[in-house]
């Protein structure tokens, strides 16, 4: 399945069905290119009975980023799950509960644009 871009309603069901990754765990962080990251978590998905699945979120466009090594990657808290807002100009993912802050995260992508993929569990 493709890369499918996030729109201001898509985006809020999205997050609804994932619980905003809350208690979910990162998987992996890739750079994809100097200006796209993509970052893959599993979730419980609530529209499938809460079974595990995985989603990678693909920020293309990056301005700022803060990222962090695999080992410091594994222990970041996950139990406020993600935040990922959509602008007039752009889009930001954050660790954590973080809305209108998200380069105060300790893990943040800032970026023109973003989409996601629903993946299989541990994939």
């Amino acid at each position: 399945m493709p890369i499918k871009p996030l729109s201001s309603s898509t985006l809020k069901g999205l997050l609804e069905r994932i619980d905003s990754a809350s208690g979910g765990e990162i998987r992996s962080l890739n750079p994809l290119s100097p200006t796209s990251i993509e970052i893959r978590f599993s979730v419980q998905d609530v529209a499938r009975g809460y079974d595990w699945i995985d989603v990678a979120f693909r920020i293309d466009g990056v301005q700022d980023a803060k990222l962090v090594s695999d080992n410091v990657l594994r222990s970041l808290d996950m139990s406020e799950g993600i935040t990922v807002e959509l602008t007039s100009n752009g889009a930001a993912l954050a660790i954590g509960s973080y809305s209108g802050r998200c380069d105060e995260a300790p893990l943040y992508i800032l970026g023109a644009s973003i989409g996601y993929e629903e993946l299989p569990f541990g994939g």
